[in-house]
């Protein structure tokens, strides 16, 4: 079944799904107090730090940082989309979803059209005379037809518009199709893959969202046409491959990454499955998440040419970043992923990808000698190469690790090792009051305070914005709950879960609300925290005073200097009496 499930079946499944018995099929679980405790399943662990808050609709694991409600458990545990994971807890609770006859939504409308053009493209190909010379082109690489049709791989037949007219007896416009990314707009519309051996990409869930268009053997077209982002299709969120590689990945708690289509199908076929592709994008933060959910190490595979090993580097720092174990493969000059194991054989890639390497040892192994008998030039190219690696990686435990094994490996002295460790995006102050550990925990306690006592929602919007709070997550928390209760829901952990952007937000919105549990006594706090949000506003508003009075002054405005001077100085004597009181 598929469509938008509508919103008052969606809050009856949360609302009927009991969190423990939905959890207590994958965990086992002791009672502890009010709430429940078990080893948690994302990670590893002897002692507990999984726990199950039934009064709250929640679950919070204090060792990885997981949680959710009942829906984020199950997306999680089982790798299931939203919409699948709601149908999950449906089927569970007994509860039926009901068909609709809704108009289809814009992006139901691409993903129709999208799916209509891959089994178009695949009939082609077995249906067609071009398409058989395709098939010859396919047998000469390798592929078998049982590999062809696992990966949806088809044609798309030469002339302007052979696509467009065979979906429009389906009630697919042109313009659907260009809005898909299928076809192009000048005067009229015509089919954006011509002559093409295609490559169907699909989300985790199968779901067809682009495509990858090869040039048939004797055409000096370019290599690949790839379809454009589209409303569904966002290059930097997709693995290729993912979607059919996923257990395999999460069995092994590993998986291999190649730059192209064919380097995967190859891989594939010869048996080596957990593999995926980044295809044609350099590799993102999403993409590095996509995989964390699903294994720790990460091989990056990646052509032998000096793209190739740039690329890695790069990918090498997104993957550190997201928690993974990232290492590299030195394939021989002139090889990529499928010319090594069309020609060698699949034993030998195995082998090689068993010598994998980090970052470090891989820099080492192109060395003749120690960092210090490198020419100049060389030097600074491996520190640029390094500071690539270790500028976007934000925990300090990790940066000191590498910049330790860049030490104790490649020799590299301790003043550059310095420079490599440190070598961040530089942090502009805009004003002279920079909150302490003290205010953090300050805002946490608030945001707390909240969730015990929601009827104090009622007065602070007035009182206290989301620019006071120092934590980006403490903000992002804060505008959530106050647009919950404008709009009259209900402070739902797992409903605000849904609203507030995955990572460390979201792990602080559950800390926030078991600690809330502490919080219910401590109502007559309220004015309190009030004071503190009121003295920062205060020391804010007093260090933007400080730069339009030197503006002011510059410009020889003296009655502008007047009324912000007395401003000023009222606002120094009211912080001054704050900060004796607070």
């Amino acid at each position: 079944m598929s469509g938008r499930i509508p919103d008052n079946i969606v809050d009856r499944i949360k609302n009927e799904s009991d969190i423990v018995a939905v959890i207590s099929e994958f965990v086992s679980l002791k009672k502890s107090g009010k709430d429940y405790k078990g080893l948690c399943p994302f990670h590893q662990e002897k002692t507990p730090s999984f726990f199950v808050i039934p009064t709250k609709g929640f679950f919070h694991c204090f060792g990885c940082g997981k949680g959710g409600g009942a829906v984020n458990f199950i997306m999680e545990h089982e790798r299931l989309e939203y919409p699948a994971a709601l149908r999950y807890l449906a089927e569970k609770a007994g509860i039926e979803i009901p068909l609709t006859d809704s108009v289809n939504t814009f992006e139901e409308v691409l993903y129709s059209a999208l799916a209509s053009a891959a089994s178009f493209f695949e009939k082609s190909l077995r249906e067609s005379s071009s398409g058989a010379k395709t098939m010859q082109y396919l047998k000469s690489r390798g592929i078998s037809d049982d590999t062809a049709r696992q990966f949806g791989l088809g044609f798309a037949p030469d002339g302007w518009d052979n696509l467009i007219k065979a979906v429009s007896a389906k009630g697919i416009r042109a313009a659907d199709l260009e809005s898909a990314g299928l076809a192009v707009k000048k005067e009229g519309y015509y089919d954006r893959f011509r002559n093409r051996l295609t490559i169907p990409i699909r989300t985790i869930a199968g779901k067809v969202v682009g495509f990858g268009a090869r040039v048939l053997p004797g055409d000096d077209s370019p290599k690949y046409i790839n379809s454009p982002e589209t409303a569904v299709y966002k290059k930097g969120r997709i693995l290729y491959g993912l979607d059919v590689s996923k257990n395999e990945i999460r069995s092994k708690d590993q998986a291999i990454v190649v730059e192209g289509y064919f380097d995967l199908i190859t891989l594939y076929q010869a048996g080596i499955k957990n593999v995926v592709a980044v295809s044609g994008t350099g590799f993102t933060d999403e993409q590095a998440a996509l995989l964390a959910r699903f294994c720790q190490r990460v091989i990056l595979l990646f052509d032998s040419d000096s793209a190739g090993i740039k690329a890695a580097f790069r990918a090498s720092g997104v993957l550190y970043n997201s928690g993974l174990e990232p290492s590299l493969v030195r394939l021989p000059k002139g090889f990529d992923p499928d010319t090594f194991i069309r020609e060698k054989g699949p034993e030998e890639l195995s082998r090689v990808i068993s010598d994998a390497v980090d970052i470090i040892d891989f820099v080492r192994q192109g060395l003749n000698g120690r960092f210090s008998d490198q020419p100049l030039s060389r030097q600074k190219r491996i520190v640029q190469v390094l500071l690539e690696v270790t500028s976007p990686i934000e925990d300090n435990l990790t940066r000191d690790l590498l910049a330790k094994k860049m030490f104790d490996k490649l020799g590299i002295d301790t003043n550059t090792i310095g420079a490599i460790k440190t070598a961040k995006g530089a942090f502009k102050d805009d004003i002279d009051f920079i909150p302490n550990v003290g205010m953090r925990k300050t805002e946490f306690d608030f945001i707390a305070l909240l969730f015990a006592h929601p009827a104090f929602l009622n007065e602070v919007p007035s009182i206290i914005d989301d620019t006071l709070f120092s934590e980006p997550e403490h903000a992002e928390i804060y505008s959530s709950i106050v647009h919950f209760h404008k709009e009259g829901r209900a402070l739902s952990i797992p409903d605000l879960s849904e609203e507030i952007s995955d990572g460390p937000a979201n792990r602080r919105l559950r800390e926030i609300a078991i600690q809330s549990e502490k919080m219910s006594e401590l109502i007559n706090e309220f004015p309190k925290y009030v004071q503190k949000f009121r003295l920062i506003f205060n020391k804010k508003r007093r260090a933007e005073l400080k730069s339009l009075i030197e503006e002011a002054h510059k410009r020889s405005d003296f009655n502008k200097l007047e009324i912000l001077t007395r401003e000023f100085q009222n606002l120094n004597h009211e912080v001054k009496a704050n900060d004796a009181r607070v």
